[in-house]
This record gives structure tokens, C-alpha cells and sequence, in this order.
């Protein structure tokens, strides 16, 4: 992008200079001011802004295979995810963001109408990113067997997982595996906190978190196993979107995960909204426009 505006000024210099040194001929610098913006409009589009929804057709792998573990029952499962990506793109890498559903760690989807991750993932493939939606491993028994800690261990693991896919299958589907980002819903934000900003589920000295450029926490909670965030690189920024009135995972609780990120941390809440997100437009233009702006800065540099 920065290239694309570099041309643009050159443009608009050499433009200026024909405009005074012939003023008998402003029809034709007009046309050729018209040529040059359309030229420069669509390098741009080629690119990608990662602002708008520049590419109106994208491309969608649905159940690829990207692991194989054992389940909570101790049965060999197949862990899948789907691929959104912009469809006749000229770019060869372009930034990843790893969808994590919610669905309190016992139910859900990477493909629930009510997710948010199933409307977010395939709008951010509009602006121009390589969205990759997870499932993982659940535990439907995971509260009456007390196996809280377990369960989150193995959803973070598979996190990793994606991530090293990720890396492995990055030329075949044209990801930067240099620009990850983790972004998550409810149980699927709690997942990614923990999995990047603690070392008790995922430790950094035996799982690659580099790569990871920024994180997403949508209707989240607090980190459960450290006071304040222990892992991952310092510059490496989380963006948390609460809704002021949520009455599954608390406020509150938010606020405890801001004040355990530090610096590394920031937070928009929206008044009056509960835990969900999808029942109106005001709500999904609240997500996509914050999640939009943020990503522009911490992981696209603008």
C-alpha cells in the first residue's frame, strides 16, 4: 500500500505541472487525470486496502482436515476448518485471520448461523484477507467432570495447531504466515487470550506463537491462570469488544482482562448490548468497523 501511495503523489506532482504549463490543454490533462486514477484505483484494488469489501467474489474451502486428536472421550477425531478467500487476487500472501468460535466450550461451530465468527470470517475475505474459520475439540462434560482446565488445554493446543497449518499450507492458499491473527467469540475469545497471552495452556518455549501479529477478544473473558499477561510478544496488542450489558461473561470481567493486559491492551464497549451480536446491523457494523480499524494498525502498519 505504501507504494501505491508514493505513485499517487508522484502522479498528482507531474498532473500539477501539466495543468499550469498548459492551460490550453486542460481537456486533454483531464483525460489523462481520469486514465491515471482509474490505473491507480485498480492497482490498489489488486492490493488491497483491507478497509472495504473491494472484492466483491470470494473463494470458500469448507472441512479441510488440518489435525487429527484424541477427543475428550479419548476417541481419534478429525479437526477441520474452512478457508475464505478473495477471489481473482493478485496477491500472493496476503494476512490470516484465524477464526475461533464460541459456544462455552461444550457446543458450536465454525458454521452456527448465530456465530459471529460465520459472518465476520467470510466479510473479512471481502476486504481482503485470507479468513480461516476452526473447529476444535469440545467437551459437552466438561463442567459436571470438572475437567475445565483440560478442555481448555486441548481447544488451545488445537489453536496451535491451525497456526503451524497455517505456516505449512501458506503458498497453496496465498497466506503471509508472517501476519496471523487470532480473533475469537465468548468461549473461542477466552481461547485465543489464554493461548497467546499465558503460558500455563500453550508455553512459548515449546509452541511457536510468532507470527501472530494481534488479537481479537469478542464477548471474552479474563486470562484464568496468570495475573496479568505472561507470553507472547510485547508489541503484540489485544482489541476487546464487550457489550456493556452482557450477562454471560460480565463486564467486569473484561475489564479484569484489560487491566491484565497493561499496555498491550485496549477496549470498546457498546452500550446496552448483551453477549450477542447479530441482531441488528448497529451490531455488526459496531464488530467490523473496530476489528477493521485495529487490524489496519497492528497487523497491515497503516
Amino acid at each position: 500500500m505504501k507504494n501505491i501511495k508514493i505513485r499517487s503523489v508522484c502522479i498528482t506532482a507531474a498532473l500539477s505541472l501539466l495543468i499550469c504549463g498548459c492551460s490550453e490543454s486542460q481537456t486533454d490533462v483531464q483525460d489523462i487525470s481520469g486514465e491515471i486514477s482509474s490505473a491507480v484505483s485498480e492497482e490498489a484494488g489488486d492490493t488491497g486496502s483491507y478497509s472495504e469489501d473491494i472484492f466483491e467474489n470470494i473463494m470458500t474451502d469448507r472441512d479441510i482436515v488440518y489435525a487429527k486428536k484424541k477427543n475428550y472421550l479419548q476417541e481419534e477425531t478429525e479437526l477441520k476448518l474452512d478457508i475464505y478467500r478473495p477471489d481473482s487476487d493478485t496477491e500472493s500472501r496476503r494476512p490470516v485471520i484465524i477464526w475461533i468460535h464460541g459456544g462455552g466450550m461444550f457446543t458450536g461451530s465454525k458454521s452456527e448461523s448465530w456465530e459471529p465468527v460465520s459472518v465476520l470470517a467470510p466479510d473479512f475475505a471481502h476486504k481482503g484477507y485470507v479468513s480461516v474459520s476452526i473447529d476444535y475439540r469440545l467437551n459437552p462434560e466438561w463442567e459436571e467432570t470438572n475437567k475445565f482446565s483440560e478442555t481448555l488445554k486441548d481447544a488451545a493446543d488445537d489453536v496451535a495447531s491451525a497456526v503451524m497449518w497455517v505456516r505449512d499450507n501458506a503458498e497453496a492458499y496465498g497466506m503471509d504466515e508472517n501476519v496471523i491473527v487470532l480473533a475469537g467469540y465468548s468461549s473461542g475469545a477466552e481461547i485465543a487470550d489464554n493461548f497467546y497471552f499465558s503460558n500455563f495452556l500453550c508455553d512459548e518455549k515449546t509452541v511457536d506463537k510468532s507470527g501472530i501479529k494481534a488479537v481479537v477478544s469478542i464477548s471474552g473473558n479474563r486470562l484464568f491462570f496468570d495475573k496479568t499477561a505472561c507470553s507472547g510478544d510485547e508489541n503484540v496488542k489485544c482489541l476487546i469488544l464487550h457489550g456493556e450489558a452482557d450477562n454471560i461473561n460480565p463486564l467486569s470481567d473484561a475489564e479484569t482482562f484489560l487491566s491484565q493486559l497493561g499496555d498491550r491492551g485496549e477496549m470498546q464497549t457498546m452500550p446496552g448490548n448483551s453477549h450477542f451480536w447479530l441482531d441488528n446491523d448497529e451490531q455488526k457494523a459496531f464488530l467490523e468497523e473496530n476489528i477493521t480499524a485495529f487490524l489496519l494498525r497492528e497487523a497491515i502498519g497503516e
